[in-house]
């Protein structure tokens, strides 16, 4: 019994030593501003402007983020690319271990074969490893309604999918004013899963000022099945930006 007393408070002190410490929120609002230019690969090749922006709020038992991208390009008076990405996201608990959320996006850019594209998330994040300032890697598993209204109107695809969503996340620092961001997409349609959608982010962030930063960003998007035989299967995008930060 005396061997049990002495032992039970030394073990928990491990265990609980062995579990790394989840980031705490500091600033409960931060804003970004984006700008900067890509070239793309794929259903566009060519030169674009980008702008982008994002709020976020970080508590400790609901975190908010929304988010939107807007890309343009234009050649001989001709438009080549045009397509603006939204997203809304609710977090709860996001600092604990496990973490469920919510979340929302629609896109549109009719030079990839959409009119517009709706897409309802519901799902929960496991933090696998954390240590504050330092670096976060998660995994994410979640349910994705889509409702898509394509270009062609002759397309052959559902507008109506479930798909099953994958996601890693990586954010490391590399040194004092350099950071690592990654974050991957798989998500195959539950009914067939020969119909997948593949997306992965890879990005730079290097700190120049206390609010001035700037991204070096390289995203490859794929899916398996295209809604017309001029649209490609992949996407690539390498892109320069100026970030803002407050």
């Amino acid at each position: 019994m005396r061997l049990k007393r002495f032992l039970t408070p030394i073990l928990i002190s491990c265990a609980v030593g062995f579990i790394p410490n989840p980031m705490t929120a500091q600033k409960k609002w931060k804003y970004e501003l984006t700008l900067g230019s890509s070239m793309n690969s794929g259903n566009v090749d060519n030169f674009n402007l980008k702008n982008g922006g994002s709020a976020v709020r970080n508590d400790s038992l609901v975190s908010f983020n929304t988010d939107y991208k807007f890309v343009y390009s234009k050649e001989s008076g001709i438009e080549k690319n045009k397509g603006l990405n939204a997203n809304i996201k609710f977090d709860l608990y996001q600092y604990d271990r496990w973490s469920p959320f919510l979340a929302s996006e629609f896109m549109t850019n009719k030079h990839k074969g959409y009119d517009y594209k709706i897409s309802g998330l519901t799902g929960v994040k496991y933090r696998i490893y954390t240590k504050k300032d330092t670096c976060d890697y998660s995994l994410s598993l979640a349910t994705v309604i889509d409702r898509v209204d394509y270009t062609p109107k002759e397309e052959k695809l559902d507008k109506w999918s479930c798909r099953m969503s994958v996601r890693p996340k990586i954010k490391q620092k590399l040194g004092s004013a350099v950071t690592l961001l990654h974050h991957s997409f798989y998500q195959p349609a539950i009914a067939d899963f020969s119909d997948y959608l593949i997306s992965t982010n890879t990005k730079v962030e290097c700190k120049v000022k206390s609010y001035f930063f700037i991204d070096f960003c390289f995203e490859y998007e794929y899916r398996s099945l295209v809604p017309a035989e001029k649209y490609k299967h992949h996407d690539v995008e390498t892109e320069v930006a100026l970030k803002f930060k407050f």
